[in-house]
Formats: C-alpha cells, structure tokens, sequence
C-alpha cells in the first residue's frame, strides 16, 4: 500500500515529538516537521486506503475479536498520536476506530472523536484493549450506562479514568469503585446523573459491608445532582474521610465538608447514609484518627494537596485539618485585619487571592502574607485587588515565580492625567530567572492612574519584561497608558530581553505600529500577537504585519479586530 514506507519509518524510530527547527532571526519561522510527524501524517491522509479492504468485506458482516495488521506493529503511543490527528480534522470514522483499537494501547482518548463511540464501539474497547491504564470518555454520550460498568469490571488496571460528561450514573460508579482497585483518577464533572451520595460506592461497598481500600488520589466531580436539593456536605466529608490517599477532590461541598470535619459535631448528618448501608461519619473519624491515649478520638488530617475558594475568614480552622495544602483560592471580605495571611498554609506553590468586597482591598494587604509565603510561590492570581502602589514590593517578595496574573481594579481615588512621569528613574534590577508567565489586566474604560501610581507601574512593568530572561507569555490589557515606552525600555535591558517570548497581547491597549514592528525586529520566539482592540493599530497596519509575516516566513498569527 502506499503508506507502507511511512509505517517502517515510524516503527524503526523512537517518538520524540520535537520538530527539527532551523535557527535565524526570529519571530518564530516555520519550522521542518520532524520525520515522524511526516509519516504519521501521511497515514492519515491515506486511511482510506487502509481501511478500505475492511470496509468493503467486513465492517458489517462479520465480528473480530482482534484484526491482525500494520498498526499493530506501532508503538502505542504513535497509534494514540495518529488517533489524535485523524480526531484534529474530524476523519474518524467507526472503520479507523475498528483499526486502531489495538490490543497493546496503555493510554487511549477517545474524547476527540466522542460523536461515533458507541455502545459497540466501548464493547470493543473493553474486549481488545485490556492492558489500558488510561481511558479518557469525556463527553461520550451515547454510551450507555450498562456498558461503562462492563468497561469498568474489564479493566481493572486502570490508573485514570475520565467519564465527564458521560452517562455515568450510581451503577457505574459501584463498579468502578468494586473493580478498578489502582484507580488514582476519576472525572466524572458535568454527568446529569451522578449525584452525590452515588459517589459514596468509590469508598465503601454496602452490599458487603466493607472498605473498597481505593486508591483514589485525585476526584473531579464538580457540576452534579442535577435535581437540585441534594446534600452536598455530607457526601463531602464522608469521602475526605473513607479516602486516606485522596489529595484533589473538585465537588461544591468542600470547603464545607473540612470546616465539619474540623470541628467534629456532624450532629443530625452524622449517620446521613445509614439507610443505605453506609457508615457514620463519627465511624469513619474513628478508624481514620484512632484512639488516642487519653481515650478521646485524636485530630484528624486530611492529605488534601488543593482547596479551592476558602473564605479568608476559615483558615484558622482549616489549616491545622489540611497541613499538605500546596494549591489553595482564597476569597478575601472587607472585614479582615491586615494579618489574615498569616494563617495560609506555608506549604503553598500556587496561590490565587480574590477581593469580593465592594470596595475592593489593596495591594499592601498582600505585603505581610507574601513576606512569608513569596520565595515558596510557583503561581500567584490577584483578582479585584486595587492598585494602591507599584508592582515592585510583590515581584521582589516572590523571586522564584514562574507565573503572576493580576486583574487589577483603579485606585479609588485615581485621575486622569495627560502628562507622563520621566522614565529615567524607573528601576531596572530585577532579576526574576524563572518567570514565564504573566498578566496585567483592568476593566475596559477603567478612569486612569495619577501621575506618582502610573509612573510606578510603568517602571514594574519594564523592569520585569527585562528581568526575566525566560519570559514566555506576556499578556497586557486595558492599561490606561501607552506601552510604547514600557516596551522600548524593556528591550534596552542587559542581555537579551523577551528572548523567549512566544505569545504576546496587548488587547485593548495603547501601543503604535513603530513598537510593533521594533518587537518583531526583535530575536524572539513570538508566535502569537493579539492587537484586538488596539486602537492605535488600524486596518493597513494590520495588513502589514501579515504581509510581513509571510515574506519573512514567520510562523506567526497575528490578530486584530
């Protein structure tokens, strides 16, 4: 056949997945795809060829346990690579899926091509592919309930396992919980039937009466009961509890189910499931926690690695129960003290603040947690905070971040002023070597900055861009000045600035088409440029830069509206 070259080619070379890129000026240029890539393209421009046999004498005459082929031949990973591509421009069909369901695939998603798999084509999953310890369902809708538990009872080595989306309901989570003993990860978000209390089986098998010893690490169950009216708290706290290993659980009744754990009265919820044969909380404390020496029942810990929208107001209670938190959201009132954040855990890495009084809080609120918390921080989010001073105290608190996104609101008190502050004392040293990430956003049609606050963030904006010599995404919106001089200043920095950079928007910003071109003048790796609403660009610059882009064969999308 005429892709027979390709498949030798792909079986004699190991997947690396990185293209042979030449060098030269940048922006990014179009770069050589590497020779696997080619071949596995190649495959899929000629499927038709392959499957055309099989279609013609046996898609619907007869049922094969396995087909002996070429593709069995692939490593797994390339057959899952070629799926991936063929699901990209939407040319799976029933015949490829027949082809490709190979018996020695570890890892399978079939999410890309959801609208075909079927009850049939699930059936054959579960016969062919039973080393899988990877199945990804989301959004297979047409499969039903009775064949996800015949899945589940058949791949019992399975370590991930994605139904969001899916038909799953109370059934298919008994089995999964009864059959998939290394199971480490579960989506089920966005399932109109799952509820709840069905989630209660990952843990415990009423039927006879004992642990299912899960494994569980990571549950994603956001977006369920439907029906509404469901308590949500009970099931919470009686899975943080029957699960010793888990670490994330996504499910509205978190927070809640930690500050009732914390405080050890479940009173009327206690025995909430004993109906259906499920244990009290107040037994799943006890032979979590143990006895303690004096007779009383021990404090419990939960291994919970991420919180999510914990009110700043319960982090007193909730610290000590979930010591391992290295991922947390917190919502921040109007009525704190300037102290809140030192009840963070000090194990985070990610770190997500959000003002939601009316009037929002202001940047120094942050100062006194970050002194403590910002040489461990990976990732801080501030949302809805104002801008009462410069950028500077927080980027030189956290000096190993890698990503800072900060959707700020205007000073209160904040004026317009036409006139821009002299930018020969904006500071310049520092250094943040492992920054790659960052945003800078304000509501459109925010009032404008005074003089003093303007000029500050002005020189934290340049002294960042030129500070970070692993900037990779840069993202400004709705500033309330012109970036020209931010950016100009920027480039004058040692070395080699935004070297690294790849994507770049300036939405709804004030930049000028010199600056433009100078950044793609620039040796830079930039591969994506927004200019949406940039007023200062118009419609023949824009086509400039495309034409430009095209005669120096950059790989570069540029958009404009």
């Amino acid at each position: 056949m005429t892709c027979a070259p390709q498949l030798c080619v792909l079986c004699m070379f190991q997947w690396t997945g990185e293209p042979w890129v030449s060098g030269g000026t940048m922006p990014k240029r179009r770069a050589a795809e590497s020779l696997v890539r080619l071949c596995l393209s190649s495959v899929a421009d000629n499927m038709k060829e392959w499957a055309r046999d099989y279609t013609d004498n046996y898609l619907d005459q007869y049922s094969f346990l396995y087909i002996m082929g070429p593709f069995n031949q692939l490593p797994g990973s390339l057959v899952q690579e070629l799926l991936r591509l063929l699901s990209e421009s939407h040319r799976v069909s029933r015949t490829y899926l027949h082809l490709l369901l190979v018996p020695h695939l570890s890892a399978l998603s079939l999410s890309g091509c959801s609208s075909i798999v079927s009850n049939a084509v699930a059936q054959l999953v579960g016969a062919r592919c039973q080393s899988l310890t990877s199945l990804c369902l989301r959004d297979c809708k047409r499969v039903q309930p009775g064949v996800l538990v015949d899945l589940a009872e058949l791949l019992p080595g399975l370590r991930s396992l994605d139904l969001s989306g899916s038909q799953c309901n109370t059934q298919v989570l008994c089995a999964v919980g009864s059959s998939c003993p290394a199971l480490r990860e579960l989506h089920v978000s966005n399932c109109r039937a799952v509820t709840s209390r069905g989630l209660l089986h990952l843990a415990f098998d009423p039927t006879r009466g004992c642990s299912t010893h899960s494994q569980l690490r990571r549950l994603a169950a956001s977006n369920i009961d439907s029906r509404g009216g469901a308590d949500t708290v009970g099931p919470a706290a009686f899975l943080l509890l029957a699960l010793p290993h888990l670490e994330h659980l996504d499910h509205s009744g978190l927070v809640e189910a930690c500050t009732l754990i914390s405080r050890l009265h479940f009173q009327t919820i206690d025995c909430f499931a004993a109906k259906e044969g499920f244990p009290s909380l107040s037994e799943l404390v006890h032979s979590r926690a143990g006895e303690g020496v004096d007779g009383e029942t021990s404090p419990v810990c939960l291994n919970l690695r991420q919180m999510s929208e914990v009110e700043a107001e319960l982090l007193g209670t909730l610290t000590p129960l979930c010591g391992e938190v290295v991922e947390a959201s917190v919502l921040c009132g109007e009525e704190l003290g300037s102290d809140w954040g030192l009840s963070l855990w000090k194990t985070l890495t990610h770190l997500t603040v959000q003002s939601t009084g009316v009037h929002s809080r202001p940047l120094r609120d942050l100062l006194l947690a970050l002194e403590v918390l910002g040489p461990s921080l990976r990732l801080l989010t501030i949302q809805d905070f104002s801008l009462d001073d410069s950028l500077d105290p927080i980027l030189s608190l956290c000096p190993n971040l890698r990503v800072l996104h900060c959707h700020l609101q205007p000073p209160a008190t904040a004026l317009h002023e036409d006139h821009e502050a002299d930018d020969s004392t904006w500071a310049m040293e520092l250094r943040l070597l492992h920054f790659r990430d960052f945003f800078l956003g304000f509501p459109p049609c925010s009032p404008g900055l005074t003089m003093q606050t303007c000029a500050g963030l002005q020189g934290a904006l340049a002294s960042l861009l030129a500070g970070a010599p692993q900037m990779e995404r840069v993202s400004l919106h709705s500033l309330p000045f012109s970036l020209d001089r931010v950016l100009c200043k920027a480039l004058e920095g040692p070395g080699a600035p935004l070297c690294r950079l790849q994507h770049l928007s300036l939405a709804h910003s004030s930049v000028s088409m010199g600056t433009v071109l100078g950044l793609m003048d620039q040796g830079n790796q930039l591969s994506r440029l927004d200019l949406s609403g940039c007023q200062d660009i118009y419609r023949r610059d824009f086509d400039r830069l495309e034409s430009l882009a095209r005669e120096r064969g950059y790989d570069l999308q540029i958009t404009w509206s």
